[in-house]
């Protein structure tokens, strides 16, 4: 983010009275964060992450994109990748 939008939501927080500096402090080192790369794994490796010892099908895989759980990432016309963080949220119990 641009430190003026940065410096904005600070002012804004701080504004606040019932967000403590802790917090206002909290938001701000989230903004400042840089932007990290995303680890995509394949579609396997993500289908072993949710089930553990028994990984969905591809099918179920294939359900939970199409409701919106799962966001693939199309490499080429017929290569998908998942992101590791948002499929381990979802393994994990989180919304991802």
């Amino acid at each position: 983010m641009k430190k003026e939008t940065i410096n904005s939501i600070r002012i804004l927080a701080a504004a606040d009275p019932t967000v403590t500096p802790e917090q206002v402090e909290n938001i701000v080192r989230a903004c400042e964060v840089k932007q990290v790369h995303r680890q995509l794994i394949s579609g396997n490796e993500a289908r072993q992450i949710i089930g553990g010892e028994r990984p969905i099908s591809k099918v179920t895989l294939g359900k939970w994109i199409k409701q919106g759980k799962v966001t693939p990432v199309k490499i080429s016309r017929r290569i998908y990748r998942y992101d590791r963080l948002e499929i381990e949220r979802l393994a994990y119990g989180g919304q991802a």
